[in-house]
C-alpha cells in the first residue's frame, strides 16, 4: 500500500512539473475580465504625472490576447488634466509580450514586497488590476519595471 501511494506522489509530482503549454498563459483574461496595467510617472510630483496605459483582454475565451495602450500627457499646474498623446488599439499580442506581461506582474510584486512601506508623496507609481477586482497591486512610490517598459517598446514599435 505505501508503494502505491509513493508510486501515485512521484506521478503528481513529475506531471505538476511539466511546463505550461502557450495556450494555458493569462486564461484568466477574457472579454468580460480585462487587465489593466499603469504607469505614472512623477512629473508633476504629488499630482501625479504622464500615464502609460495598457488594457489587456480577449474577444472571446478561446480568441487571442488583444491589447488597447494609451499615452496620456499630465498637464502641471492642472490637478486632473491629462491630453490623449497616444492610442493604439487592438493589437494581438504575441507569446513574447504575454510572457513580458507575466514578468512585469511578477517584478512589481517582488518589488514592491522587497521594500520597507514609505508614504506616498509622489514619483513614479504602478496599478496593475483585473477588472473583477481578483488582482489589484499599486506600488506608489515605485521603482522602474524593466519588463513593463520592454512591453511598452515592443508594443509601440508595431
Amino acid at each position: 500500500m505505501k508503494k502505491l501511494f509513493s508510486l501515485i506522489g512521484i506521478i503528481v509530482v513529475i506531471s505538476s512539473c511539466q511546463t505550461e503549454s502557450k495556450h494555458d498563459v493569462l486564461l484568466h483574461i477574457t472579454h468580460s475580465n480585462k487587465l489593466d496595467l499603469r504607469y505614472m510617472d512623477g512629473k508633476c510630483g504629488e499630482w501625479g504625472g504622464n500615464v502609460q496605459e495598457l488594457i489587456i483582454y480577449r474577444d472571446e475565451f478561446d480568441s487571442p490576447l488583444l491589447a488597447d495602450y494609451s499615452e496620456k500627457t499630465k498637464i502641471c499646474g492642472s490637478y486632473s488634466e491629462l491630453k490623449d498623446s497616444i492610442s493604439i488599439k487592438r493589437i494581438k499580442i504575441n507569446e513574447e509580450e504575454s510572457n513580458l506581461i507575466i514578468e512585469s506582474i511578477n517584478e512589481l510584486c517582488k518589488s514592491k514586497m522587497s521594500r520597507e512601506k514609505v508614504p506616498p508623496h509622489g514619483g513614479i507609481s504602478y496599478h496593475f488590476m483585473l477588472s473583477d477586482s481578483s488582482m489589484i497591486i499599486r506600488d506608489s512610490p515605485s521603482a522602474e519595471l524593466n519588463n513593463f517598459a520592454a512591453l511598452v517598446v515592443k508594443i509601440k514599435q508595431r
